[in-house]
């Protein structure tokens, strides 16, 4: 988050805040009235606002809805604890100040962390830097993934729930459940995947926190360096397996989502930016690693779970009459977007030794 991306605070998301300026005169030492408030671009699933104090600039944070299994009150406390985890582990988060659960002060659970001022992008082409810049940022978001899963389990006091084996096999069988509840066409590739991903899932048992949504958008970098200052968008966190986080974060190189920067059809050369197989030999390198096995797979997975989120969407506009032609051709392609991704994803493995 930059304060380039503040707009007014949403209506559907507006609170009293004359009564959270008092909230927070009582829990931040350095607050000062006045108190104004701005919202941030970003994704609905977790709300967030400039707090502008004098002196001083704080970030809120709430939920639309709460983490599977969890209240509203226990998803807020465990975002909460994880980011004061993660700080006192050096990872680049705004210091979280509190959490609070009381319901009377905005109408829902939130925390507040300190603003880390800096540069965000969410265009991954990056325009407006030279070659030499790109491949610097691109190195150290690599950089940053690796740091990530270098910590414990036990550093992020997230609930382990098993292993990274654990964790893929449980996705898997929810994506393939959520698929199957959504599916309004049968998709050749789509079926065969249903069968394939969990019959060949890795047993390279490796466990790790995973941030569930790492992309160059999720990151804060210095004003004038090459340099991640702040990672934001941990609402989808949990302990899992790196390298599906890993491959979650390549796919701008491998499909282009509507609404989200996409990298195919660049020039990596000429742009600076590296192509998938460098950007991966940047990552090995931070992390210590001497190669990504059974990458196909994980690149695979990550590419159903684009089918499935877009198949959602697909289901959901098809239950009513499309509010607008925009809105049917929004439908069209996503609904072209699951065959495509589909069809990568069997191709991919279908041509490997995985």
């Amino acid at each position: 988050m930059a304060a380039a991306d503040l707009t007014p605070v949403q209506p559907q998301h507006r609170f009293d805040e004359a009564r959270l300026a008092a909230h927070l005169a009582t829990h931040l030492p350095d607050f000062k009235n006045p108190l104004t408030v701005q919202q941030f671009k970003g994704p609905a699933s977790s709300p967030a606002f400039m707090l502008h104090s004098p002196g001083r600039n704080f970030v809120l944070r709430k939920r639309s809805q709460p983490r599977k299994g969890c209240s509203m009150a226990e998803s807020i406390e465990r975002d909460f604890s994880l980011l004061r985890a993660l700080h006192a582990a050096g990872l680049p988060v705004g210091q979280p100040q509190f959490a609070c659960t009381d319901e009377a002060v905005i109408g829902t659970p939130f925390y507040v962390l300190d603003f880390v001022p800096g540069r965000h992008f969410r265009d991954p082409n990056l325009p407006g830097m030279d070659a030499k810049q790109r491949q610097a940022h691109y190195e150290a978001m690599a950089e940053t993934l690796a740091r990530l899963h270098a910590l414990t389990p036990a550093q992020t006091g997230l609930p382990a729930n098993g292993s990274g084996l654990d964790y893929l096999n449980r996705q898997v069988a929810t994506l393939i459940e959520q698929y199957r509840a959504n599916a309004t066409d049968e998709i050749a590739a789509m079926e065969r995947l249903l069968d394939w991903l969990p019959a060949h899932v890795p047993v390279d048992d490796v466990t790790s926190l995973m941030h569930g949504n790492f992309r160059l958008e999720s990151l804060v970098f210095h004003p004038s360096e090459p340099r991640v200052v702040a990672v934001h968008d941990w609402d989808l966190a949990l302990i899992g397996h790196p390298l599906a986080d890993l491959a979650i974060n390549c796919m701008p190189w491998r499909v282009t989502i509507p609404g989200m920067g996409s990298l195919q059809g660049i020039d990596f050369i000429e742009s600076g930016i590296p192509g998938e197989p460098d950007y991966l030999g940047a990552y090995c390198r931070h992390a210590a690693r001497d190669d990504i096995p059974h990458w196909n797979f994980y690149l695979a997975f990550a590419l159903f779970r684009v089918a499935v989120m877009a198949q959602g969407i697909v289901k959901r506009g098809s239950n009513g009459t499309p509010a607008s032609p925009a809105a049917a051709q929004a439908l069209k392609v996503y609904a072209a977007l699951v065959r495509s991704v589909a069809n990568q994803a069997w191709n991919l493995v279908d041509s490997s030794d995985d």
